[in-house]
């Protein structure tokens, strides 16, 4: 028994403050102990060093302390900790353990493989934005423990059994597996600092000492978003609906990847089955073992690929790749684009772009004059389901409008420090990520703030470090030239040297879309551009500027984001309250506003959405109100996001850490004070990269 290593657990995990049940098993009896001091409780533990030790993890009720056994260990007691006795989750377990025969030790060949299996899986939770874990070798196996502050009640204990189901299914190997079983509150573990005695200590199978292998720096409390993230991949059995016929035929699996030649392997899991594909259906460049296809015993089907690039395609996704028309599209939903997007626009590709807009015209005379009054007849067909557009990877935003389409502009505008050039840098990323390109024109910030802001939010909170200037947090300069690398070609910054007359802007966009196949630009902002080269007073210049725009976007396919300040308002801003003429507004395909979450967004929200309404974003930093959305006609709603200090990023919830794609490969943390020898190498194919 080492009591160094029980102290170092009671501190850690225990934080000297929370009542422990210690319990014992025996073959035929069962000892236990509820403690608030450590001396006390290694005291009572000398005498069964030669048992097997547990305690409870997560926070007991206090009231617990009064049970017989309270300050001693004490033999087949009437009460021990029940699931109903835990106050608060404080901790989620992932146990990973080899395969072997019930009541033996692991040998070192099986826990080498359990190690893997364990490397695999922090690597992937960390990647999905998942706070560095404490790390604790078992003596068979190893555990991975995610600080956590949720309430014991029934939602969260199928959250957690979801979550570990997850992981089971996507990490469980024919030797090595996760134990789906340790989701209840009342969970005992390994009591580190004692050894696991399975089985009787040999060369080949020894008895091992349990330890606390690695603590962070500091523990971050893991958000039940994170947690639901992972457990939403659990593939469920498909119900009655309207996309089924509303019959419930199991699907043919293998048919589907017959008819489709996809090329695969195959294992079988604990009668899941993973179909692990030669090639992500979504990037050739993913390669096995990266991108599978699950089935599991009920029937349900689930896929994933481990590149963060592809983190957001679901079976229903891999399905309509192959079959197009398997879900009847009855409500219009957004389509992850061509990567390959954002080429320069040949004659013929433009002539495609004018149809689809809902004109006919003469493909072999693009020339052709074009008609005044058209014939229904006379009009394509638009299918809506092959509109391009931009998604903002903010999910209710993107819910709402489906993206940003080509050919479009959208307006922004918001109160100083609400977050408008925050949220447009972060469009362009998001942009970038998918495939398109973009340049940003920035009247208020030179090129080299537009740089370190972009390169703060690329990096995100765990490439971002803390100035000792106070809370200021800055991107290393070997991550920046990693971001750099990855922007080349794709995003481009204005040299406002240059001028900043509007014609003179508006002929660059035009010429340099032209060169260098452009999807969206950004222009932040409307105020500082110089408009003194139209005709008329402010308001007529301003309209004219906003028609150039507009005809601009729809003769180069791209859209267009605009940033336009309002006016000094003393009530809760509208869209009236833009600065201009309200042509400004009326001629934009999308208004935007964003509010700051602060006491007048409270205090005066209510008269506008009344106050059940304007409650609901307790919490959230921002919020960003759709005043206009022409494509689909949504107006008037509210979608709250949380701002992050380290990357300048908005969240969809705090436990958002998205990944963009200049992430290279082998940087995330590993098991690191493990000795070498213990450390196999990765599998090939599980870098989880971009």
């Amino acid at each position: 028994m080492n009591t160094s290593e029980i102290r170092k657990f009671f501190d850690i995990l225990k934080d000297n403050r929370k009542l422990t049940e210690v319990r014992i098993l025996d073959r035929r009896k069962t000892y236990s102990g509820y403690f608030t001091s450590v001396d006390t409780m290694l005291d009572q533990l000398k005498r069964y060093d030669n048992f097997n030790i547990y305690f409870t993890l997560n926070a007991i009720n206090p009231a617990c302390a009064s049970r017989s056994q309270s300050n001693i260990i004490q033999e087949s007691p009437s009460s021990t900790t029940s699931d109903n006795d835990i106050i608060q989750r404080d901790w989620v377990l992932i146990d990973i353990d080899p395969k072997r025969p019930s009541d033996t030790n692991a040998t070192d060949a099986e826990k080498k493989l359990a190690l893997e299996v364990g490397r695999n899986v922090y690597r992937y939770l960390e990647s999905i934005g998942f706070p560095k874990a404490i790390i604790a070798d078992s003596g068979n196996g190893y555990h991975l423990l995610y600080k956590t502050e949720l309430p014991n009640n029934e939602r969260t204990k199928l959250l957690i059994k979801d979550f570990l189901q997850s992981l089971s299914t996507l990490f469980d190997t024919e030797k090595v597996s996760i134990d789906t079983s340790v989701y209840n509150a009342g969970r005992i573990c390994k009591l580190y600092g004692t050894s696991s005695r399975k089985g009787i200590d040999s060369f080949e199978r020894p008895q091992r000492e349990s330890c606390i292998v690695t603590i962070p720096d500091k523990i971050h409390i893991t958000s039940e978003e994170l947690i639901k993230r992972v457990a939403d991949f659990l593939p469920k059995p498909e119900t009655e609906n309207r996309y089924n016929n509303y019959q419930r035929e199991s699907f043919d699996i293998d048919g589907f990847i017959r008819r489709n030649r996809l090329q695969h392997t195959e294992t079988n899991i604990n009668g899941v089955r993973k179909i692990i594909l030669e090639e992500c259906p979504f990037d050739s460049n993913h390669k096995a073992p990266d991108s599978a296809i699950f089935v599991l015993p009920s029937g349900a089907i689930g896929f994933k690929c481990f590149h963060n690039s592809c983190q957001g395609h679901t079976w229903r996704d891999v399905r309509e790749k192959f079959e197009p028309r398997a879900f009847r599209d009855y409500n219009r939903e957004f389509k992850p684009i061509n990567p390959n997007m954002g080429q320069s626009t040949t004659q013929g590709e433009k002539v495609l772009k004018i149809a689809d807009k809902g004109v006919k015209t003469d493909s072999q005379n693009p020339d052709a004059p074009q008609k005044e009054i058209l014939e229904f007849k006379e009009i394509e067909y638009t299918d809506r389901s092959k509109m391009i557009t931009i998604p903002s990877k903010l999910t209710e935003l993107d819910k709402r409008i489906m993206g940003f389409n080509l050919g479009e502009i959208s307006l922004w505008s918001g109160s100083n420090a609400s977050g408008k050039s925050t949220i447009l840098g972060q469009l362009a990323l998001s942009a970038v990520d998918v495939g398109f390109k973009g340049i940003i024109f920035s009247g208020e910030l030179t090129a080299s703030r537009v740089k370190n802001w972009i390169h703060q939010q690329a990096a995100g909170r765990n490439y971002t470090k803390k100035s000792n200037k106070g809370e200021y947090y800055y991107t290393p300069k070997d991550t920046g030239d990693l971001i750099d690398a990855w922007l080349e070609g794709k995003l481009f910054v204005y040299n406002n040297d240059m001028g900043n007359t509007a014609k003179k802007i508006f002929e660059t966009i035009r010429k340099e879309v032209h060169a260098r196949g452009l999807n969206f630009i950004v222009l932040d902002n409307l105020m500082a551009m110089d408009i003194l080269l139209y005709e008329g007073d402010t308001n007529a210049k301003q309209k004219a500027a906003m028609l150039d725009l507009t005809t601009l976007a729809k003769e180069l396919n791209i859209h267009i984001h605009l940033v336009a300040h309002p006016r000094k308002s003393m009530g809760f801003l509208r869209k009236n309250d833009i600065s201009g003429t309200s042509d400004i507004t009326n001629i934009v395909d999308n208004t935007f506003i964003i509010h700051r979450c602060n006491l007048d967004f409270f205090r005066l929200g209510k008269d506008f959405f009344g106050d059940a309404i304007i409650q609901r974003f307790e919490g959230c930093g921002n919020v960003v109100e759709v005043c206009k959305n022409r494509d689909l006609g949504i107006m008037d709603e509210l979608i709250g996001l949380h701002y992050e200090l380290e990357s300048r990023r908005f969240l969809n919830s705090r436990g958002d850490n998205w990944s963009y794609g200049w992430i290279p490969k082998q940087t995330y943390m590993d098991f690191e004070d493990l000795p070498p020898d213990d450390v196999p190498d990765m599998p090939l194919g599980t870098d989880f990269d971009n």
